[in-house]
């Protein structure tokens, strides 16, 4: 059943950045399961996770459709602003080692 479930799946992973200044209203303590968090010297970086949204869907707790503006909406309604999408490459760039 489990294995279903993944195949079932038809959220994708998005990756955005946020400027760190201007979301003055933001709670990091705040962010909900769905979505990771990080912050470096560009400001914050944000990941959607794709299996996590799909159950809060499925429960209720998530009601926006799986496009980047509906992600971008949902994340300035969470404080942040400045919201861009960006590539996951970028997102993960600094985990590259050489």
């Amino acid at each position: 059943m489990l294995k279903n479930w993944r195949t079932m799946s038809k959220c994708q992973m998005y990756c955005f950045r946020a400027d760190y200044q201007s979301s003055i209203h933001f709670d990091e303590r705040t962010v909900p399961d769905w979505l990771r968090l990080e912050a470096d010297w560009q400001g914050y970086k944000l990941l959607t996770l794709p299996e996590v949204a799909d159950v809060a869907r499925v429960l209720g707790a998530l009601s926006i459709e799986d496009s980047a503006d509906e992600w971008i909406s949902h994340l300035e309604s969470l404080g942040l602003k400045g919201v861009q999408q960006v590539t996951c490459e970028e997102w993960f760039e600094d985990r590259r080692y050489c």
